[in-house]
């Protein structure tokens, strides 16, 4: 019983890397697409953030006795990577920044439901806990500010 609790643990973890992968290729996709610098950078930090995530992500997968899933490369991405994708272009293109905004809180509100998809499991291992709630509140609390500052701004 306890190898199919952990297969499961395991297939969780691989879809949030698979998740994590997309949402960096998106921001990075949007960095090449955006000419304003400030967005250029916003971009880079997201990218970064997810990069971050993923390594971490692939640690504790190691830590579990697994061989974390490698996705660069990848030809086949999901159906909510290509519905965020095409909802965000039109807005990188015409430098529409509460719809891009918009579009980053979707982005970590579909993250933020993958993690506590996870961290619904029993069993974890503390330090996967640990990092699925840190990584989780971190991406919650960045996508706060981006609503307050929208708040802000109308």
């Amino acid at each position: 019983m306890k190898v199919k609790h952990s297969e499961k643990v395991i297939s969780k973890a691989n879809s949030l890397l698979m998740m994590n992968y997309e949402a960096e290729k998106i921001y990075k996709d949007a960095h090449d697409i955006v000419k304003d610098d400030v967005l250029k950078s916003i971009f880079t930090e997201l990218a970064f953030e997810r990069n971050q995530f993923i390594k971490a992500l692939q640690k504790e997968t190691i830590k579990l006795g697994e061989e974390p899933q490698r996705f660069e490369g990848l030809n086949k991405l999901s159906r909510p990577y290509h519905i965020f994708w095409k909802n965000l272009i039109p807005s990188l293109k015409k430098n529409d920044l509460p719809e891009i905004f918009e579009q980053i809180c979707n982005i970590k509100e579909w993250s933020i439901d993958n993690y506590n998809s996870l961290l619904q499991e029993l069993n974890l291992s503390l330090s996967l806990c640990k990092l699925l709630v840190g990584q989780r509140d971190l991406l919650h609390s960045k996508m706060n500010s981006i609503k307050s500052k929208e708040t802000l701004e109308v």
